[in-house]
This record gives C-alpha cells, sequence and structure tokens, in this order.
C-alpha cells in the first residue's frame, strides 16, 4: 500500500471513530439540560452529588447553575471562566490555556482538532446508546480517561465520565434537554455587588 493511501485510510478511520461524538456536539449548542453531578475521590465508593442545569451555547460556550447542595455558577465563554460561590461572596476568573483547556473534557467535546490532538477517540455501539472513550495521548495527562454515552437515536449526551492521574472519579448525567435560545452575553459573568474578585 503507497504511503499516501495508507495516510488517507487512516484518516477516513479517524474520523468515523469520532463520527457520532461529533453529532452530539453539533446538536447542543441552544439546549438545556438538567444535570447530576459525582465526585468520588480515590478509594472511596460514594461520593459527593451536585445538580443544576446547563445551558450551551455556540461551543465551548457553556452556562452551569449549581442548585443543590449549595448555589454556585460556572460560565466560559470560551476564552474565560467565572466560578461564583454564593456561600463564599466570591468569583474566580480564569483565562485558559490549551494544557488547561485539555484537562476540562467539555470543552473538548465541541473542538475535534483539540480533541483529536491530545486524544485518541473510539467508538462502540452498546444497545441503543454509541460508547465513546477518549484515551490521552501524553502519559502525564492529567484525565487518563473520558467515556462519554450518547444516545443513537437523538445523538444527545446522556453521561459524561471521567477519571484523573490521581484515581478521582467524576460523573455527569444529564436528562430533559430542550432548546434554549439566549444572547451571547448569557456567557459572560458579571459579579453581584459586594462580591470579591480573583483572577487567575
Amino acid at each position: 500500500m503507497k504511503i499516501a493511501t495508507l495516510l488517507f485510510t487512516l484518516a477516513v478511520a479517524v474520523a468515523a471513530s469520532a463520527a457520532e461524538l461529533d453529532r452530539a456536539a453539533a446538536s447542543l449548542p441552544g439546549t438545556e439540560a438538567q444535570f447530576s453531578q459525582r465526585f468520588t475521590p480515590k478509594g472511596f465508593k460514594n461520593g459527593q452529588v451536585e445538580s443544576g442545569t446547563v445551558t450551551f451555547g455556540p461551543l465551548p460556550m457553556m452556562r452551569w447553575s449549581y442548585l443543590h447542595p449549595e448555589q454556585k455558577v460556572f460560565v466560559f465563554d470560551g476564552n474565560r471562566s467565572w466560578l461564583y460561590i454564593a456561600a463564599e461572596k466570591q468569583v474566580t476568573v480564569t483565562t485558559l490555556d490549551e494544557k488547561q483547556r485539555s484537562e476540562l473534557p467539555f470543552l473538548l467535546i465541541g473542538d475535534p482538532v483539540a480533541r483529536d490532538r491530545h486524544f485518541v477517540v473510539r467508538e462502540t455501539a452498546r444497545g441503543s446508546s454509541v460508547e465513546v472513550t477518549l484515551q490521552p495521548r501524553s502519559f502525564s495527562a492529567m484525565i487518563r480517561s473520558v467515556t462519554i454515552t450518547i444516545a443513537a437515536a437523538t445523538h444527545t449526551i446522556q453521561r459524561v465520565a471521567y477519571s484523573d492521574r490521581e484515581g478521582n472519579e467524576t460523573t455527569f448525567d444529564f436528562s430533559g434537554f430542550t432548546k434554549r435560545s439566549v444572547a451571547s452575553d448569557f456567557f459572560h459573568f458579571t459579579p453581584p455587588a459586594g462580591v470579591g474578585v480573583v483572577e487567575q
């Protein structure tokens, strides 16, 4: 097989392996869903559970509104993130570089170039769902593995689960996706009066 033919075959295989994930990413903008997030530290069977709603704009714009057990907001506009914790009256503002982006699976879902640069993607059909696994190309990566479960019929993401190099596990479960159109300034956070701002 000629080198050019081999490279073309490999390129087609890579594109096909992420086809369902790309369809899921395309369906996210302009939607809102309920989510439940579970963080389980290494060595523990039970983890802390938080829940709320998430709104997706043109990826990677997103806004996470946590309602339980405490109120907090995480907003990402494509370059900067804001984390506001109401009880602490503080918002942390961070400008994310490429390395930090690669450690946040949700930012990679809608960025196939960065995703394929940092991870090997594989898709497997499992009944009515498609299971997508992302394995880091670098042994020093913070994220060790990502598993994304997608409903094959609707191309909606049902679950995102990942582990880090410390052995901690994080799982997001999604339900009740609905259409929601919002202005771009919805993905920018303005701190309430009297709230401290920490720049990182």
